[in-house]
């Protein structure tokens, strides 16, 4: 199904009139592969069958959020990002009493066990505070249960591996009618809740903020949003680390200082120099 500019356009004027969410910003092409398959996974028939069921049905507007939202991601992806964090951000957390940690985005949270079984690993996860967030609720709740289908399960064992685990990825979860359970990680540190970058702000500061191939679905207008957020909310010279495949506005710059191009690391630009 082909969603067109204008029937787009209506399904956000109708979502923000209706509900005052704004989905205008987002990465326009992305978009509309997203909208088309909820059009046809609920059997809507057209852009018009979508139009009218967010306007009459209060609820759907929650389906849509969590089928648009939707993530992907996985354990220890990306296995030089885990080396290169545990060689050289680590440490500069371990100086501290306590520091804290945001993933944002966090999909369904194999990114934040990640973290937390490595702060573990270094003895560090007691003084950590990793705060998780998402737009979908779905996902939230998923990240919070811990439990991931043992389909992955050797590629999260072999991820795990190649990022330099110290001991064997068993140790931190059970095996229960065919999923990984990670309850064996001290997870009383770990915080989960819905968070929308667009719409909300964040009432604390990190030392490290994780977004990683979330702002692949923003345009320009809402990266620069976003990374105004992020910015506020990280502490002065705190690590801000993106995705592989999420590219930044030239404007970055006055908020944040590339700290390696290959993993996509930056720091917090102590001094805010907001573009002309």
């Amino acid at each position: 199904m082909t969603i067109s500019d204008e029937e787009l356009s209506s399904i956000n004027r109708a979502i923000h009139t209706r509900y005052g969410m704004d989905f205008s910003n987002y990465e326009p092409l992305s978009f509309k592969r997203r909208v088309a398959r909820i059009i046809d996974k609920y059997e809507l028939e057209s852009s018009l069958g979508l139009w009218r069921k967010l306007i009459n049905d209060k609820d759907f507007i929650f389906i849509f959020i969590d089928e648009i939202t939707v993530g992907l991601t996985e354990m220890f992806r990306n296995s030089n990002f885990w080396i290169k964090l545990r060689k050289d951000i680590l440490p500069d957390l371990q100086e501290k009493d306590h520091f804290s940690v945001w993933h944002a985005g966090c999909s369904t949270g194999e990114e934040v066990y990640s973290m937390g079984i490595m702060l573990s690993e270094e003895n560090m996860l007691q003084k950590a505070k990793l705060v998780a967030t998402d737009l979908n609720s779905q996902s939230v709740k998923a990240a919070q249960e811990g439990i991931f289908s043992d389909y992955y399960i050797k590629t999260y064992h072999a991820n795990y591996t190649t990022a330099g685990g110290k001991k064997a990825l068993t140790d931190y979860y059970t095996t229960v009618e065919g999923n990984m359970h990670f309850n064996r990680l001290d997870n009383s540190n770990f915080h989960f809740y819905q968070h929308n970058l667009v719409k909300d702000g964040m009432n604390q500061q990190f030392d490290v903020i994780f977004c990683r191939n979330v702002m692949i679905y923003f345009d320009e207008v809402l990266k620069m949003k976003a990374l105004r957020l992020f910015y506020d909310s990280l502490k002065d010279d705190g690590y801000f680390i993106i995705g592989y495949y999420d590219a930044l506005p030239n404007d970055y710059r006055q908020f944040f200082e590339l700290e390696d191009p290959t993993t996509k690391i930056f720091r917090k630009n102590p001094v805010l120099h907001l573009a002309d």
